[in-house]
């Protein structure tokens, strides 16, 4: 028995057969002289005893016949030592890998390769001096496209074990492995092009799960740097492979899971350019030609009166490049072929956070669960609403049976329409651009004939009803909720007496009826006698403008308060930060912020939508700012927000508080992730029995905001942050609409 690098003992390769003795006079050119080589325990060894052999055997690799067969003995001892010993590879060693890694036997290659993978999970540091050098990392991507499958999956292996660490995988990314992976992934398939079963083999599986393990474990910007044109390629093909997923995992190759590949699905896309028209031209269809129509509608309806638009089916012209593809999408189709198409969208769209910038966290929380079916309620509703009086909606939670129940008088009402219909995202990002809101959702309503889908009900958010085929009789109550409805609030949807004045309007196909948050209304599909409608059931989308906290014009005065600390804390000389100054700069900042919050909660002023960032110009936005200013100028009140802080500090109704944590896109030096304990800290602790001096100091403070705060400054910062919303919902809408395309 011979020993190891470290005196562990070796076995012969073959050591219950004898070697056959040389006949005299032979020649024994192209095998390899005996190794008889013996190491001592000591790491030291490898130096003086083996790197000499290995060096010099890997250096005349191609040039010396003797030289690849003692090279695979000595790679194979080595690998034997690396996968029993506990002990740190000799660095001499790893310097030799980039020299191994050059060389021209797939079988050296192979070797080298799982030796490399086997020094990789020694340990974090080891892993770190490997992913750090990068002839190494080169030489491996290199492999990959060897001339053997077989070194291909080797080196595959090997680039697995590298990627146990964070620094290894971002090494690895930066060097162009992700680009690599997905042309292979390219070459692999198009030998197939139907994919089947009995072809998912070693090489594709271990392709996939490197690539999904490097794409998955990335930050979401990292899309930006994938050729779209690759992108484009790559796509059809994880589509494949998700939809057929669990039969390849079945066949014991693929590590990864149908939800693994969804979210590779959703990362890659994200950063995708999206086809879209232009705000102008939508508002032109909608709302008129003229300037001037837009401004009328703004002016006399605008979450103030229903109007309806009324368009007609001749308007949907056969070319026209905005709206003929969908129309023609639609009224081609029966109305099986319609449901069809609905359950062809059986991915689920989870709710993001409305005020998460950030879609790598969105991605975290979403581990295990993207590529998901439909869910009841969230995604989607079957249901009807009978009776004459006190109707009440009856729903038919299976979705597997939705012609079933459409059969039967029921409506399948769709929801985010704009995640998943290349049709239809345009539509939303147009119309989001042109109310200056991050995004406009779409749901999509198919009701039969005769048939009443949701009952009587008033909704928090202004909407744009599209009726797209068949005709559908709406009845709106004349009088609206006494106080306009703000978004997420709790909803009383105890509909008024039915002698209440109403107003009935029909809508045709291509008609429009706008609705502002706070009217009761309920539809029911109707056969118009005129003719020109082309089907007995109804379809429309209902395009949901919801404004948002921040959007609203409560959110606009908080921008324009932290616009003006911010100044203030870059003057040097404010009496502000002084060291005269009794309490910190924060705590009044805080306290301005819950007065405005306090003082929008009973001033409706505060809930309308602030479109300072719409892209068509609007009158008088800053005769609105400095009404408001006036009013928080008059009524802010520092005993009145000390209690309410203490009150909500006392009784821990975080509830109250959660409509702020928006805040902590604007703020580094504020905790507004965690605010009850801020205000417990900066506030209670700061003007604890200091009353009466922090109420002068507020009053200053408040006053000294009203008077410095300026409008241009809030509408630049107002547009910045609009900006980071709507690229976090755009990548959200890229990656959803990616996983619901049929390609």
């Amino acid at each position: 028995m011979e020993e190891d690098v470290v005196g562990v003992p070796i076995a012969h390769d073959k050591p219950n057969k004898k070697r056959r003795r040389n006949k005299k006079g032979s020649n024994n050119k192209g095998t390899s002289p005996p190794l008889n080589i013996s190491f001592s325990d000591r790491i030291p060894s490898f130096d003086t005893d083996l790197f000499p052999l290995l060096l010099a055997s890997a250096s005349r690799d191609g040039s010396n016949p003797t030289a690849q067969p003692l090279l695979r003995r000595l790679l194979r001892r080595i690998r034997r030592w690396l996968l029993r010993s506990s002990q740190p590879v000799p660095p001499s060693l790893l310097s030799l890998f980039p020299l191994l890694l050059s060389t021209s036997s797939d079988f050296v290659a192979v070797l080298s390769a799982e030796l490399v993978g086997a020094a990789s999970l020694k340990s974090a540091d080891q892993n770190r001096t490997i992913a750090s050098d990068t002839a190494v990392v080169k030489a491996l991507i290199r492999l990959l496209t060897g001339e053997t499958r077989k070194t291909a999956i080797a080196v595959l292996n090997a680039l697995m074990d590298l990627s146990i660490t964070d620094f290894a995988r971002d090494q690895l990314r930066e060097a162009g492995t992700v680009h690599k992976l997905l042309y292979m992934l390219c070459l692999e398939m198009s030998q197939d092009s139907e994919l089947d079963m009995s072809r998912i083999n070693k090489l594709l599986a271990s392709i996939l799960d490197m690539a999904v393990l490097l794409i998955n474990t990335s930050n979401i910007d990292f899309s930006d740097k994938i050729s779209q044109e690759l992108v484009q390629k790559v796509l059809p093909l994880l589509s494949k492979i998700q939809k057929r997923c669990s039969i390849y995992r079945k066949i014991g190759y693929m590590q990864s899971q149908v939800n693994e590949v969804s979210e590779t699905i959703f990362r890659i896309s994200a950063g995708m350019p999206r086809p879209n028209f232009s705000s102008e031209e939508l508002r032109s269809y909608i709302f008129g030609r003229k300037e001037s129509d837009f401004k009328d509608f703004l002016l006399n309806f605008w979450e103030k009166s229903p109007v309806l638009i009324k368009k007609g089916s001749k308007n949907f012209e056969k070319t026209d490049p905005i709206f003929g593809s969908l129309v023609n999408y639609v009224n081609s189709k029966s109305t099986d072929s319609i449901i069809d198409s609905i359950l062809q969208y059986t991915v689920t769209c989870p709710t993001i956070v409305s005020d998460e910038l950030d879609i790598n966290q969105f991605l975290n929380e979403m581990k295990g669960s993207l590529g998901s079916p439909l869910i009841y309620n969230q995604d989607i509703r079957i249901v009807k609403t009978e009776g004459q009086s006190n109707k009440k909606e009856e729903h038919f939670p299976f979705v597997d049976k939705c012609k079933e129940a459409f059969n039967n008088g029921y409506s399948i009402a769709l929801k985010g329409m704009e995640f998943r219909s290349d049709q239809i995202a345009p539509f939303s990002l147009a119309l989001s651009e042109l109310f200056g809101l991050p995004s406009i959702g779409v749901n999509l309503y198919l009701s039969p004939h005769a048939a009443q889908g949701l009952a009587r009900h008033y909704d928090d958010h202004c909407v744009l009803v599209w009726q797209i085929t068949g005709c559908k009789s709406w009845s709106i109550l004349k009088d609206p909720k006494p106080v306009m409805p703000r978004l997420y609030e709790s909803l009383d949807n105890t509909c008024a007496s039915e002698k209440t004045e109403k107003t009935e309007i029909v809508l045709e196909e291509g008609d429009i009826l706008y609705i502002p948050r706070g009217y009761f209304h309920e539809a029911r599909t109707v056969i118009n006698t005129s003719g020109s409608h082309t089907s007995d059931c109804s379809l429309h989308l209902t395009f949901a403008i919801e404004v948002e906290r921040p959007f609203e014009w409560e959110g606009f005065m908080h921008m324009a308060l932290h616009c003006w600390t911010n100044k203030l804390n870059q003057q040097s000389d404010n009496m502000y930060i002084s060291s005269n100054y009794k309490f910190p700069n924060l705590t009044h900042t805080l306290l301005l912020h819950i007065a405005i919050k306090l003082i929008s909660d009973q001033t409706p002023a505060f809930w309308k939508a602030c479109m300072v960032a719409s892209n068509f110009k609007i009158d008088n936005q800053k005769s609105t700012f400095d009404h408001l200013i006036n009013i928080i100028n008059e009524e802010s009140n520092f005993m009145e927000a000390f209690n309410w802080i203490k009150l909500v500090v006392e009784k821990r109704e975080e509830d109250s508080i959660h409509c702020m944590r928006w805040l902590r896109n604007l703020y580094d030096d504020i905790c507004f992730d965690n605010l009850m304990e801020t205000l417990e800290s900066y506030v209670l602790v700061a003007c604890n029995g200091k009353s009466e001096e922090a109420m002068a100091e507020f009053s200053l403070f408040k006053s000294s905001f009203c008077k410095g705060a300026v409008y241009e400054d809030a509408c630049s910062s107002f547009g910045l942050l609009l900006e980071k919303y709507r690229k976090a919902r755009r990548q959200y809408m890229n990656g959803m609409l990616s996983l619901h395309r049929k390609f």
